[in-house]
């Protein structure tokens, strides 16, 4: 009996070592003790009324940055369930840090290297894999968020101790969807071919840096066609791309060859001659990843088989209206 008391009053003062050891009440040399802030993670566009939860990652890497926005330490985790309850903890100390994070890289991209001190907020975070101009195909569940939390204070732990303190990221979602539908109107078109279309989707966003903006002049990628269905009248192509920004070269181009020789459906900007005109008629590109750019190409002349008009709906929206001379 007697040695199970000296083994429960050694168990109490290892306990009490561990939790009274930073203690500014009683131990003077405090620089040592350990601080930290837990970040929790959500997603809230200015759309939404409340708070989403991303669930299933393939990664997790958390940047903090101090008051001089030089890095100080990185924190990353494989397979993490970013759910209401999940927070992970960034060991810091004494004083200001911002913590960015970024969930959902995976091996399609370039992952650069980061070092303490040095690294700041402007540096590339990460460079989409490619050859020979051609982006490696993302897939429609393949998905990229980023976020920056607020400022936080940790004071001297010399002076205060251990001290750990909570934060949280609003990750805002860094990958769109583009489905893009080209219907020749029965009424009016002569026996034209969907599989006579030619679809290219491209875009200078190849490259990101750790802040969630992408660099000016960076090669201009093609991204493929992760899908593709042709049936009767209608062409359906659908993509998965980084984020689209204006400024950035997005371009869309549509040929047909059906007529023995190449002929302009649409060649422009994605953003600035479609998606943008889009704002005004309930399209948000604050709060929208997916969108649906259906083409509706209408003979004005059957006869003459020379003269089109062509209607752009985005997710249903119509957008744009015009005519040309196939």
């Amino acid at each position: 009996m007697k040695n199970l008391r000296i083994r429960i009053i050694m168990a109490l003062f290892v306990t009490g070592a561990l939790f009274w050891g930073c203690d500014s009440l009683i131990y003077d040399d405090l620089k040592d003790c350990p601080q930290g802030v837990y970040v929790k993670f959500y997603s809230k566009t200015p759309c939404a009324d409340d708070s989403l939860f991303i669930g299933n990652m393939p990664s997790l890497t958390v940047f903090a940055f101090d008051q001089n926005g030089k890095l100080s330490t990185t924190v990353q985790q494989q397979n993490v369930n970013l759910n209401r309850d999940f927070e992970m903890l960034v060991p810091v100390s004494d004083g200001n840090y911002s913590f960015i994070g970024w969930a959902g890289i995976n091996d399609k991209f370039n992952k650069y290297t980061f070092t303490s001190g040095v690294t700041t907020k402007e540096d590339v975070m990460m460079t989409i894999n490619s050859i020979n101009n051609v982006a490696e195909a993302l897939s429609s569940d393949e998905r990229i968020w980023h976020g920056e939390s607020p400022i936080v204070f940790l004071p001297d732990p010399e002076e205060y101790g251990s001290m750990y303190k909570h934060t949280a990221v609003n990750l805002k979602e860094l990958t769109n969807r583009i489905k893009i539908i080209i219907e020749f109107d029965e009424a009016t078109m002569k026996s034209y071919d969907p599989a006579k279309l030619n679809v290219a989707v491209s875009s200078a966003n190849s490259t990101v840096r750790i802040d969630g903006t992408m660099p000016m002049n960076t090669p201009v990628l093609t991204y493929p066609s992760i899908y593709t269905n042709l049936e009767g009248n209608i062409g359906e192509w659908n993509y998965a791309m980084l984020d689209l920004s204006t400024g950035y070269s997005n371009k869309l181009n549509i040929t047909y060859t059906g007529n023995d020789k190449e002929e302009t459906v649409f060649d422009g900007d994605l953003i600035a001659s479609i998606l943008l005109r889009a704002v005004d008629k309930g399209v948000n590109l604050d709060c929208e990843n997916d969108f649906t750019i259906k083409f509706l190409i209408k003979d004005y002349c059957a006869e003459c088989w020379t003269h089109f008009s062509c209607s752009i709906y985005v997710n249903n929206w119509l957008v744009h209206s015009y005519s040309t001379d196939l």
